[in-house]
């Protein structure tokens, strides 16, 4: 087992220690530090929880008893991966782990949309450009990202610790709330100026139901442009993520998109609607990755077909940007 443990975990009854047996019991530290500087700040939406530079996993475990759904991690060093692995192995945790750098090459999107993306005293470690690039993309891909920094030393090129700059990345972010000016008075091993703050994107967390039930009712009129597809569509989802062994063709799905695309013939449509069934099937599986588009107007702009998939599959909220 490795020895150099970043975060202080009991495995086994024995205390996992990197420096200073001490930190288990600081407020700067460890569970200390999500009490204190993370735990505060989460929101009510509670679906999807990413941990960028997630150690080995004590804030994943902490998110999953703050009831997030679905967790996952990313890591770069491949030791403290392992030590990621070997805790969620004697906690019998069920979150995700993905040992991935945050270098140029990097996607947020091949990632779930998620609610809540925590970078904990990670951020000062990624150059610039890199950490830039990853606050432009999480814009679009989570509903807050809430950051935890300390003073560090500033490493030529690397992003900077302090509150003056971090905001300069989120500039067109909400700050919603931070927590700083912690007492380090009696803390047995306190952190030189550590805040925290959350930041809003320009994503909405919507009621699934508020959109998708009065959309199920208004098709109920024949004159309705939906009647014919919303009865169609939610049966034939209900075949795909329930794993039905059924023909496309033996669908009103099929049917309904036939009408429509007969000059494009039966081999486009079986086509498409495969198309469909896989991304639901994936949205099932990995979560949803696109935006839900909805107008002012109340009307659906893009992903009529991702809100009916989350809508069988149980979820109260879609993630989606008004328009």
């Amino acid at each position: 087992m490795p020895r150099r443990w970043y975060q202080t975990l009991e495995i086994d009854g024995v205390e996992q220690v990197f420096e200073d047996v001490k930190r288990a019991d600081s407020k700067f530290w460890n569970e200390g530090k999500w009490d204190t500087f993370i735990a505060p700040l989460l929101p009510e939406e509670r679906n999807t929880f990413i941990e960028i530079g997630c150690n080995a996993g004590l804030f994943l475990n902490k998110a999953r008893e703050a009831s997030f759904e679905r967790v996952i991690g990313i890591e770069c060093n491949k030791q403290i991966f392992q030590q990621a692995e070997i805790y969620r192995e004697h906690v019998g945790g069920d979150w995700e782990l993905k040992n991935e750098c945050i270098r140029d090459d990097f996607f947020i999107d091949k990632y779930p949309l998620a609610d809540v993306v925590l970078i904990s005293n990670t951020h000062y470690y990624m150059p610039v450009h890199v950490f830039a690039r990853l606050v432009d993309r999480l814009r679009n891909h989570c509903l807050y990202c809430i950051v935890v920094s300390a003073r560090a030393k500033r490493r030529q090129g690397n992003a900077a610790w302090d509150w003056n700059h971090l905001h300069g990345y989120f500039t067109d972010w909400e700050k919603i709330n931070s927590v700083a000016g912690i007492n380090p008075d009696g803390d047995p091993t306190p952190r030189d100026t550590m805040y925290s703050v959350i930041f809003k994107s320009n994503l909405v967390a919507l009621d699934v139901d508020a959109i998708y039930d009065p959309w199920m009712k208004a098709s109920e009129n024949e004159n309705h442009k939906s009647h014919e597809l919303a009865p169609a569509l939610e049966d034939f989802l209900q075949k795909v993520l329930n794993g039905d062994d059924f023909e496309l063709k033996d669908t009103a799905f099929f049917n309904y998109w036939m009408k429509r695309e007969s000059k494009r013939g039966e081999e486009w449509v079986l086509k498409w609607l495969e198309y469909k069934a896989d991304t639901a099937r994936d949205i099932q599986k990995n979560g949803m990755k696109t935006p839900y588009y909805f107008g002012k107007n109340n009307k659906t702009l893009d992903g009529l077909h991702r809100l009916c998939t989350v809508k069988q599959l149980g979820h109260k909220h879609i993630i989606s940007r008004v328009i």
